[in-house]
């Protein structure tokens, strides 16, 4: 079986630095996709977009506005075009 799991990359600024970030597609066990990001092996943060439409932070303590352009790199990479 194939895993659902697509891993890409996106470069997002945090604490005023452009940052390389490898991104991990997940689901919840109800199917709901979240990304897990890591800074080589180190896991920065999990977020997931809401039903309302902004990005939220499951996991991790980036600032909310690293949160929004993690989330809308994702976002340019998972959106059919």
């Amino acid at each position: 079986m194939e895993s659902s799991n697509k891993e890409f990359y996106i470069i997002a600024e945090i604490d005023q630095q452009k940052k390389h970030i490898k991104v991990i597609g997940l689901e919840t066990s109800d199917g709901v996709p979240y990304y897990s990001c890591l800074i080589g092996e180190s896991e920065i943060s999990q977020v997931r977009k809401e039903t309302y439409g902004g990005w939220e932070q499951l996991w991790g303590d980036l600032p909310k506005e690293a949160v929004e352009q993690i989330g809308q790199e994702i976002a340019k990479q998972v959106t059919p075009p």
